[in-house]
């Protein structure tokens, strides 16, 4: 039983990871104006990202810290190799075919489909609280996301719901894992898996174009530096509360993504975008205080 300390703690790294998060949609603009495909994206992300943590913990813990053995080294592949590979490749390939406000909206129905995973498979109460942080948050990404084109590409909507759907068992499957294997060695491995799964499918499409400036490197080392501790913040977080009460606050993120396009990018924001805002806000105080009373 986790105490009421833990999981605010717990809440606190889960809403770290969140603005973590939030940030790399930012950086990456930055990135594709230099010209950087989405493949060389996360294959440099999750490749610094991999090695820097694999040397932290060479060096905290040793060489035995990494050895997993053969059976979880194999479910390490499928949740970084697979999973989280299938995650990022579809989320960020859908913004090719629709609006990322849309593809937004859908791949963040993923708390819904981990509250509901999570109590059948980890025997975990859906509280009424529970429920109503869902509805809240879902009602609030909906007006946070502003006008858009009532005609949209099903292909694009595909690609953003299989992203949801893979990051649920990305969510899941990582919380099991974790369970036996420490959280650091489990994000080390699928940064991992996840650059060479990468590498593999950008050089059969074709599609990695590493950077030539000094500066566009330089960003793409602060985005994976940036990924690695949204990583850890993430997994910490899950490890103190639980896989719905992560999901859900994790709703904060595409906020995170407005205000920061807001403040950088000087882009308007509407009275129902900031509503919207107040409502994710609103939609994760709520399950924090669900995850308090359990």
């Amino acid at each position: 039983m986790k105490d009421v300390t833990s999981r605010y703690r717990g809440a606190f790294f889960v809403l770290l990871s969140a603005f973590l998060y939030g940030f790399i949609p930012i950086l990456a603009v930055f990135a594709y104006k230099k010209d950087v495909s989405v493949m060389s994206f996360h294959l440099v992300r999750f490749t610094i990202a991999s090695v820097a943590l694999f040397c932290l913990l060479y060096l905290r813990r040793g060489k035995a810290a990494l050895m997993v053995g053969k059976k979880k080294l194999f479910q390490l592949f499928v949740l970084g190799g697979v999973l989280f590979t299938l995650t990022s490749f579809s989320y960020f390939s859908s913004f090719k075919y629709i609006p990322a406000s849309i593809a937004a909206l859908i791949f963040y129905s993923y708390p819904a489909l981990v509250s509901v995973g999570s109590s059948y498979i980890n025997k975990e109460y859906l509280s009424m609280t529970l429920v109503l942080s869902i509805v809240v948050s879902f009602m609030g990404l909906i007006f946070l996301s502003g006008k858009t084109a009532i005609s949209v590409s099903i292909k694009g909507v595909l690609l953003a719901g299989l992203g949801a759907l893979s990051y649920t068992s990305y969510i899941l499957y990582g919380n099991f894992i974790i369970k036996d294997v420490p959280y650091q060695v489990v994000v080390a491995y699928v940064c991992f898996f996840s650059a060479i799964s990468f590498l593999i499918l950008g050089s059969v499409a074709r599609g990695l174009a590493l950077p030539n400036a000094s500066s566009t490197w330089i960003l793409l080392c602060f985005v994976a530096f940036v990924s690695l501790f949204g990583f850890l913040s993430f997994f910490l977080g899950v490890e103190l509360t639980s896989p719905s009460i992560a999901a859900i606050l994790s709703m904060a993120e595409p906020l995170v993504t407005v205000v920061l396009s807001l403040l950088i990018f000087k882009e308007y924001l509407s009275i129902t975008q900031y509503f919207g805002g107040v409502l994710v806000l609103v939609g994760s105080f709520l399950a924090l205080k669900a995850s308090a009373s359990r």
